[in-house]
């Protein structure tokens, strides 16, 4: 007997209202679910397929399930019932709990959450069919250490929820950053909605040309990037190449970094070394310097004074956040390492190696293809307890190694199609209270098509699970856009395009974000704000709903 693994230990199903429990089986044989006491039969067909439906039920738990055929058994344990919510969109839906951990590291101290619980659909891509089941996964509660991994949005979201009503609260993760939202269409629906695109541009005058990067998909391309990502061997060689050329290209870096060789992060550097390079200013974008095109590795270094309570006794490094790369030294010895530019360092000096009085820190920055910097107005100290040693001002650098930009690699999984077939069909007969949906950063190159991909995901979503499951999308925040990026109005005109679709999909709400954006940091940390709006915007909606009724 198999059961998607969303029918395991843990899981929460959906209250008041019917729950589809469904799996593969012996051909033709006869199924017993056994809810507590309860009994529910069904029967499979010739290809062993069955579906049970389970009858609504009240808040509460824990239940036991077990399903037997003629020869077999399978047994789910600890099931609530409870309110069950789909999270789906990008990274600022993705990001963990573990990215938002300056502003709420304390409240998360010893917390306990044993009826909030998440599961994590496949972070992968799918073209062609969609999967039936989810292969892999668990149902995880949430606890001081297991709720890092948790969408912290999500959590804030079920916590609040929780702390109100004492509901249990499913999350079902189904978020990855940097997608589209075409990746949550199925193929044959998109090509349609492509036409339908094309024809409005067209009857409005617009121009119909393809502006695609190597990770962008838009109207005039939908058919041709579908028919591509079916062909598995271009998939595979796409992938395959374009890890030899990102591994060739880091280890060319390496070999050529003088940096290395010299070990330049196990001193102070000399007068006479500090000759070959120049100053600059922390923090800073390299755009207004000669740093501006180097392309390679920039090792940047200055000294700090600590006195002794720093020296005996972990502390914590801020170093803002660094483009693209890096790997951080304090006196020689790597305390950090950070593999592209979005996350904010945040890195551990371990008790021993601060000494009481000068200290050496020294990052090598490596630049694969945009312009390096230190990003403005985040923090650059060390800090024990309430005590802050400033790293800002003037710093050390010296070029290392010249290379050829790395170039732009192949996301699948941002692609059309490709979760929709992978995360969001195999939950066909889940029983979800709402679908919160935080996405657009990605489709700013076409805003004008963005109302109407959002009403069709919509509509396209609700006709696969059966019924007008409520929305609540995210408006986005304000954000300026990189140091090297012209601002543009592609965030206001998707944001307006966003309030336009609202306007379009019953039952349907927007959490407005735009005031918790910040210039220069598209992955926010202030989720539990975010969170707050989708609670408040949720609520409201649900009320409007039961009203209606």
């Amino acid at each position: 007997m198999k059961l998607s693994a969303i029918y395991s230990d843990g899981m929460i199903i959906q209250r008041n209202t019917e729950n589809i429990i469904e799996g593969v089986a012996s051909a033709n044989s006869e199924i017993r679910l056994y809810f507590d006491q309860s009994i529910y039969e069904g029967l499979c067909d010739e290809e062993g397929h069955f579906s049970i439906i389970l009858p609504p039920m009240e808040a509460g738990g824990p239940h036991t399930i077990n399903i037997t055929d003629k020869s077999d058994r399978y047994t789910i344990n600890y099931v609530y019932v409870g309110d069950v919510f789909l999270l789906a969109g990008q990274s600022n839906m993705e990001l963990p709990v573990s990215r938002t951990l300056d502003l709420y590291r304390e409240e998360l101290k010893g917390i306990e959450y044993p009826l909030i619980r998440m599961f994590q659909m496949p972070k992968d891509f799918k073209f062609g069919e969609p999967d039936q089941i989810t292969e892999t996964g668990e149902w995880t509660s949430a606890n001081e250490e297991s709720v890092m991994a948790f969408s912290a949005v999500g959590f804030y979201f079920a916590q609040m929820k929780f702390e109100k009503d004492g509901i249990p609260v499913g999350l079902i993760h189904a978020a990855v950053g940097g997608t589209h939202i075409e990746a949550f269409m199925s193929g044959d629906f998109l090509i349609k909605v492509g036409k339908k695109l094309r024809k409005i541009a067209s009857e409005q005058g617009r121009e119909l040309v393809c502006k695609c990067g190597i990770n962008d998909t838009c109207k005039m391309c939908y058919e041709e990037n579908i028919k591509q990502n079916l062909d598995e061997l271009f998939v595979k060689n796409t992938i395959s190449t374009e890890m030899e050329k990102m591994n060739a290209w880091w280890k060319k870096t390496d070999e050529d970094d003088i940096g290395l060789k010299e070990k330049w992060y196990d001193h102070e550097w000399t007068e006479d070394e500090k000759m070959g390079g120049i100053e600059i200013t922390v923090p800073q974008s390299w755009i207004n310097n000669v740093l501006k095109n180097r392309i390679g590795t920039v090792w940047v270094q200055r000294t700090f004074f600590a006195p002794q309570n720093f020296c005996e006794r972990d502390v914590e490094l801020k170093l803002g956040t660094i483009v693209d790369a890096d790997y951080t030294y304090v006196n020689g010895i790597q305390v950090g390492h950070t593999e592209y530019f979005y996350p904010p360092r945040r890195y551990t000096i371990p008790a021993g190696v601060l000494k009481n009085g000068k200290n050496v820190i020294t990052v090598r920055v490596i630049i694969n293809n945009n312009v390096g910097e230190f990003k403005e107005d985040m923090p650059y100290f060390i800090k024990a307890d309430n005590e802050e040693i400033s790293l800002e001002g003037t710093w050390n650098a010296r070029v290392a190694a010249v290379e050829e930009p790395m170039g732009g690699c192949t996301f699948f999984t941002w692609h059309p199609t490709s979760l929709y077939n992978k995360m969001i069909y195999p939950l066909r007969n889940i029983s979800f209270k709402a679908v919160l949906f935080y996405q657009g950063e990605s489709n700013t190159r076409y805003p004008e098509d963005y109302e109407y991909l959002m009403v069709a995901m919509v509509k396209e979503w609700r006709n696969l699970f059966g019924y007008d499951v409520p929305f609540i999308f995210a408006r986005l925040p304000y954000f300026r856009g990189e140091s090297w990026e012209i601002p543009g109005d592609e965030w206001e005109d998707l944001r307006d395009a966003q309030l336009r679709a609202s306007e379009r999909i019953e039952n349907c709400a927007l959490a407005e974000l735009y005031d918790l954006g910040i210039y220069n940091e598209i992955h926010t940390q202030n989720k539990k704000e975010v969170a707050k709006r989708f609670y408040d915007e949720y609520r409201m909606l649900i009320r409007s709903m039961e009203r209606g009724k």
